[in-house]
């Protein structure tokens, strides 16, 4: 006999109710004594609760307030790199050169997009593809459709982790106010709240045992940023080849995809130059301790650049090249070791899913505060475990650690020495939060329980070690020679191109914080235009005059003393030695042709000397005013020779590009592409005879030739990040 109404307590845990439901009098005191007992608890419960709830709240405004204008107004630096290939993809533009600097602002300028500079690097061709819908949109109106797709994939994931974890609302709803990387990832318009969905769906695939499913997102997940590839170690670790199967099948389906899309050079272009640069850190900034990356902190302790990292601790770059595969690895190797194969409960999926999520983050050459969105997913999975232990002090340290990760970077570019290790203190809050996530998977007794197989996967790992550490070495053989031929120039020069030669001045297009600017240089001053009103991208100069690409909504090229004599839609002029010939580029989607202009002629008197099909993309005058131009025929740029009435014919030299003829006509130098970098060789125009002038691992581009013609100064990104070239003068003839 009931005697007691049905009690229903106030919450007394986040995620639990007690009830008392009496079915007979003893059995109702019982449980109202517990409940009277528990009281004070659930009552300091609930203020903690409404703590929380206030401070979400605060957060949430704080976001709003200042965030938010910045979202919808500006299109801050990332998105316009996605943007800028989807529409020219959308508009059906040759889209090989996008890993150009140069070439991609070029396009930017011509599209009237509100930003100082873009460059793809490192972003995979694949992840600008999810913009194609939107870039039929004016820049602006295309973040803003981003931004709203981007709230409801944020809103998506909170409910796979909220099913995943059975944690509360308000508890995702904190860790999500908290991530302050979160906002910078709306801010710039970057694809990280994409990918946790991504790898919050996969996890949760994986989870309810569809595991080829979930292998196919992690395939296109990788398809967008590389390092979830790193699950497939994680698949075959576990034994599941059906999620390897998916993986690998997604990957394919991507790389087919991005192949008809963008083409095969273009692809080729990204799997040679760029993804190897990636692997290694130097795609950007090698040496930019703001990014708190292993790489870059090991950069800055053993590797000598005269402009961007003059005090080393240590001028020992091999220390480098096995350090960096050695630490990486001591850090993703427990993640795949103390995966238990065969195990596929749900809490265990979990927590092996983060740990290699963590893992990948902490290792990465290029973590921007950004790609710490992702902390989200861990931090949730972990959170849900210590709140079942009832570990409220490691709970503490958890949120105080996903907070530093988020908040702090690195300190500054250029520091002397040892002191470069206390300017990453995010790289040691993410590498003790992946120690956090491994010692819960030692608690749930995974040492013991995936001994299987252990002693074949150490040797395959220290495998893939040995062959890093191999790949880096051979990587560096004459990395650093070229220092000797450098030009000094000032630190805020991220990158010199384009170089020509006026008497006893040097001038070059100089990449800027705010832009392309000219430049010049006299010994070892250099100074550069100060007004900018548009990007300054190519320069070409005699003794008398200098003629530059001015881009804006078209390229125009401009003389240096007559303005008003303009030449519209022209780009990268070249001038013959005699002054009376100017070749330049005219573009239609992507793809330029040759044509020249009588200097000497008083109206307008210029003509086409290539046809369309081909894509011409360089030149360079002989003495006798003919041409030595590089252009792309058929997939390969080639160089070929033409006089002014066209009729070109090829060199057959193939993968070259680059073409400077020396003043007496004697010489031709040209770089030539070989295992993904761009070589300068020599060519003796009178016998043919070619001889390779560098051997590195990177890329010596653009040269011109002195008066004299016996030296060279070219462009060359040797020790620097990929494309970001500092100036060199070497002698080549004695």
């Amino acid at each position: 006999m009931n005697l007691l109404p049905v009690v229903r307590a106030t919450e007394i845990d986040e995620d639990m109710k007690v009830s008392i439901e009496s079915s007979s009098f003893e059995h109702d005191r019982s449980k109202a004594s517990r409940y009277i007992k528990l009281g004070p608890i659930s009552f300091s419960r609930m203020w903690s609760d409404l703590a929380e709830w206030i401070l979400i709240a605060l957060l949430l405004g704080q976001a709003a307030y200042g965030v938010a204008p910045k979202i919808w107004q500006t299109l801050n630096s990332d998105f316009p790199n996605y943007y800028l290939t989807a529409r020219l993809t959308r508009e059906h533009y040759d889209t090989s050169r996008i890993y150009e600097w140069v070439w991609f602002q070029r396009q930017k300028d011509h599209h009237i997009i509100e930003q100082s500079t873009v460059g793809m690097a490192p972003i995979t061709p694949l992840s600008t593809l999810v913009l194609y819908p939107l870039a039929s949109m004016p820049a602006l109106s295309a973040k803003h459709c981003w931004t709203v797709l981007n709230v409801g994939l944020l809103a998506a994931t909170l409910w796979l982790l909220h099913s995943l974890t059975a944690l509360s609302w308000r508890r995702l709803l904190l860790f999500t106010a908290l991530s302050f990387p979160l906002r910078m990832n709306f801010m710039l318009g970057q694809y990280y709240v994409l990918l946790l969905f991504m790898l919050t769906l996969g996890c949760t695939l994986y989870v309810n045992q569809r595991r080829f499913l979930a292998g196919m997102v992690i395939g296109l997940s990788a398809g967008l940023k590389v390092f979830p590839v790193i699950y497939l170690l994680y698949f075959l670790r576990k034994r599941d080849l059906r999620a390897f199967a998916g993986g690998v099948v997604a990957m394919a389906g991507s790389l087919v995809v991005s192949i008809h899309v963008f083409g095969l050079q273009l692809n080729r272009t990204y799997i040679s130059q760029v993804l190897p640069a990636t692997f290694r850190g130097e795609c950007l900034a090698p040496y930019d301790l703001q990014a708190a990356s292993l790489s870059a902190l090991l950069h800055s302790l053993f590797v000598f650049e005269p402009q961007l990292n003059p005090h080393p601790a240590v001028n020992l770059p091999w220390m480098f090249a096995m350090l960096h595969p050695v630490l990486s690895m001591t850090i993703i190797a427990p993640a795949i070791l103390l995966t238990i194969p065969g195990e596929y409960s749900p809490r265990r999926i979990q927590i092996e899913w983060a740990a290699v999520l963590l893992a990948s983050l902490a290792i990465s050459t290029s973590p921007a505060s950004y790609l710490f969105t992702l902390l989200i997913l861990p931090v949730a999975v972990i959170g849900r475990v210590l709140r079942e232990e009832e570990r409220k002090s490691s709970s503490a340290l958890l949120l105080l650690l996903y907070l530093i990760a988020g908040l702090v970077r690195g300190g500054s570019n250029i520091q002397t020495g040892w002191a470069a290790l206390i300017e990453v203190p995010r790289l040691y809050a993410v590498t003790l939060f992946v120690v956090f996530g491994y010692l819960v998977m030692l608690r749930q007794g995974a040492y013991c329980k995936s001994r299987t197989g252990r002693a074949s996967w150490m040797i395959v790992l220290l495998m893939i070690l040995s062959l890093s550490a191999v790949t880096n070495l051979r990587h560096q053989q004459g990395l650093y020679a070229g220092y000797k031929w450098g030009i000094s120039q000032p630190l805020n020069v991220l990158s010199a191109t384009h170089p020509a030669i006026r008497n006893d001045k040097t001038l070059f297009v100089a990449l800027l914080g705010d832009g392309y600017h000219w430049a010049s240089a006299q010994g070892d001053n250099m100074t550069w235009s100060d007004k900018r009103e548009g990007d300054y991208l190519a320069i070409t100069a005699t003794k008398n005059e200098q003629w530059m690409e001015h881009a804006g909504n078209e390229s125009i090229i401009q003389s240096a003393t007559a303005l008003s004599d303009a030449i519209h839609r022209a780009e990268l002029p070249a001038v013959s030695f005699d002054g009376h010939w100017l070749a330049f580029l005219r573009e239609d989607n992507g793809r330029a042709t040759l044509w020249i202009r009588d200097l000497d002629h008083d109206g307008i008197s210029e003509r086409p000397i290539t046809s369309p099909e081909l894509n011409v993309l360089e030149m360079s005058f002989l003495p006798d005013n003919s041409l030595v131009f590089a252009a792309d025929s058929s997939g390969h740029p080639s160089l070929f020779i033409s006089d002014q009435n066209g009729g070109p014919k090829s060199l057959n030299v193939i993968n070259a590009r680059f073409p400077s003829v020396s003043p007496d006509g004697r010489w031709l130098v040209y770089s030539q592409l070989e295992r993904g970098n761009w070589n300068l060789w020599l060519r003796n125009l009178r016998s043919g005879k070619t001889d390779r002038l560098t051997h590195a691992e990177c890329n010596d581009t653009e040269s011109v030739w002195t008066e004299d013609s016996r030296s060279l100064i070219y462009a060359s990104d040797c020790g620097r990040g990929l494309g970001l070239s500092a100036l060199c003068r070497r002698r080549i003839i004695p």
